[in-house]
């Protein structure tokens, strides 16, 4: 009698294993890292993002001739809209945010095991990381700024993302899911290139545990008795 004894395709332990392997591959846990930190700071600077969309987005008409300020903006939209209108706009600006700073990240980690192949990156190297980075994320997540912008201006009345999407789509074409684009590109490209390039080259510059001299004494207790050669117990910090 032959017995039918396939054994099956995964089983539960190898599983466990994959996800395992899977959620430690450093791509993966650049994305997820990125996009953790995205979302505490859209929590945190909405507001600001929404009166400064506001202030470029002005009209004349809405304020006279006189000049209008922040402040003004900001009593405004309480007024109107009650202080959880700061936070107009959150469902884009997550949408946008979460796996937009998680594609820059990843991007950044995959282009530097590709090219670097371990290596620091010199000055031109790591603008050209961030700048390569930063387009890719501005790309791919460009139609979800689109509309984090309208709804932040409170001058378009979408019921939903998918709505925003759709009625773009159906009144402007493609074209308006990526309007704004190369400005868009032009601001944030140069300055994540910039950023990454000052980043990594004070690294270098600062001697390693510099940090780690001028901030044992103010921040750690007391350590052990002094050491007979004088140390004081520094050098196996």
């Amino acid at each position: 009698m032959i017995q039918n004894s396939r054994p099956s395709l995964l089983q539960p332990q190898d599983v466990g294993d994959s996800v395992e392997t899977l959620m430690l591959h450093p791509v993966i846990k650049a994305f997820l890292c990125g996009s953790i930190s995205g979302t505490c700071s859209t929590l945190l600077f909405q507001p600001l993002d929404l009166l400064k969309t506001r202030l470029q987005t002005l009209q004349p008409s809405d304020h006279g001739s006189g000049r209008v300020g922040m402040l003004a903006v900001l009593l405004k939209v309480v007024r109107t809209e009650s202080l959880l209108g700061l936070w107009k706009g959150m469902s884009p600006s997550i949408v946008r945010c979460v796996p937009g700073v998680g594609i820059y990240f990843g991007t950044l980690y995959s282009l530097k095991q590709y090219f670097l192949r371990g290596h620091p990156p010199t000055a031109l190297e790591s603008i050209m990381l961030g700048v390569g980075s930063r387009s890719v994320a501005g790309v791919c997540m460009s139609p979800i700024t689109v509309i984090k912008t309208r709804y932040e201006s409170g001058k378009y009345g979408y019921e939903s993302i998918c709505a925003a999407l759709r009625s773009i789509y159906r009144s402007e074409g493609h074209r308006g899911l990526f309007s704004g684009l190369t400005a868009t590109l032009l601001r944030d490209a140069p300055f994540s290139g910039i950023y990454l390039m000052f980043y990594n080259q004070t690294k270098n510059i600062v001697p390693h545990g510099l940090w780690t001299t001028w901030l044992l004494p103010r921040w750690l207790p007391p350590g052990p008795p002094q050491s007979s050669d004088g140390s004081n117990g520094v050098d196996s910090v």
